[in-house]
Parts: C-alpha cells; structure tokens; sequence
C-alpha cells in the first residue's frame, strides 16, 4: 500500500521523535527538537500531531513488542503445562532482550503516564493472551486452584522483572547471576523455590 505524503511525514516525525525520547526522555525532548531532527517546520508538526503526548502514545503503539509478541504466545509449543509456558517464555523474553531501546519508552509510559497509553494496546492483545491463557488451562498438567488472572499475571510479571533486571543492573553491578537466571526464574513460577516433602 502507497503511503500518502501526510503519512510519509508522519512516520518522520515520529521516527525522529522515538530516537529522541530514547537518548534524552520525554521531558529532555521539546516539539522544536523533533521538528529539527525532522527536518520540518516546528509549526507544521502540528499538521500531524495535536502534541508531543499523541507523538509518543503513536510511538508506543508502533514499537510496542506485542506486535512480535503475540505471534510468539500462539507459536509457542508443548503438551504440558511446563513445556508451553517455558517455550512461550522463552520466545517473549528473546523479543525483549533485542530490542533494548524500549526499556526507555517503557519507563516513559509507567513515571510520566502512569501506563495510561497501555489500555489500547490491551484491548487489542487481551483476546490472544486470554487463548494463551486457555493453552495453559487446557495442557497436560494440574494446576492449583489459583485464579486465571494471578497466573498470567505472575508470569507477565516474571518475564518484565527479569528483563528489567537485565538491562538496568547485571551489567553495571557486579552480582553472582548464573547464566541461566531467567530459566531458573521460569522453573521458580512453575515449582517454587520449597523442595518437595518427603
């Protein structure tokens, strides 16, 4: 599909504007700074976009990693419970661990947004992660009686961490992490971290 001219220019900006809230932040970022780094006009910005906020929640949307994402969750494998869950983890942990510059859009949604741009991205994702969730009520495997929503929840929560973990401190800490700390994190939300009773 031929993109309009309009929309040529918009995905220069918005291209423009996601290389700058990646180096400087939301607020280290003025519509001047965009613009230039556009090549426009700053007063023609505003051709395209009401403001810088509708710019970044664009930004979000488009780099968003639910668009691999999702396509990871429904490719994911296993009969069991165990097998699909760490198939599925392992997949979405890869997607984030490449894409390292959307730790910064990220933090820019949760500190300056309060995740208020999120919602359309979950209104559009939750159908899929809702059949995942159904792969992993319906696999090989009891689960315990804990609700649906703690368990996708948790795993969510697992993945997010240990991404985060990754990028902000492994590197510039000197901590004992084993090399294989996000399976080991996966067999944790699996078993736990008590050893069976004997």
């Amino acid at each position: 599909m031929d993109l309009t001219k309009g929309q040529i220019t918009g995905e220069r900006v918005q291209d423009a504007a996601f290389r700058l809230f990646v180096a400087r932040g939301y607020h280290g970022t003025s519509m001047r700074d965009i613009a230039n780094a556009s090549g426009l006009a700053a007063a023609s910005i505003y051709n395209h976009f009401h403001s810088k906020e509708e710019i970044f929640r664009q930004i979000l949307v488009r780099h968003h990693p639910y668009h691999q994402m999702i396509p990871a969750l429904e490719a994911a494998r296993g009969d069991t419970v165990e097998t699909l869950v760490n198939d599925a983890a392992k997949h979405v942990y890869t997607i984030l661990r490449t894409r390292k510059e959307l730790m910064h859009l990220f933090f820019i949604e949760v500190v300056e947004f309060e995740g208020r741009h999120l919602k359309k991205i979950l209104i559009k994702a939750f159908p899929q992660i809702l059949n995942f969730l159904g792969r992993i009520q319906k696999a090989r495997g009891e689960l315990r009686p804990i609700p649906p929503t703690s368990i996708l929840l948790t795993l969510v929560g697992i993945v997010l961490s240990q991404w985060m973990m990754e990028a902000a401190f492994f590197k510039n800490i000197p901590m004992p992490v084993a090399s294989n700390h996000f399976e080991n994190s996966i067999d944790i939300y699996l078993h736990g971290i008590l050893a069976p009773e004997r």
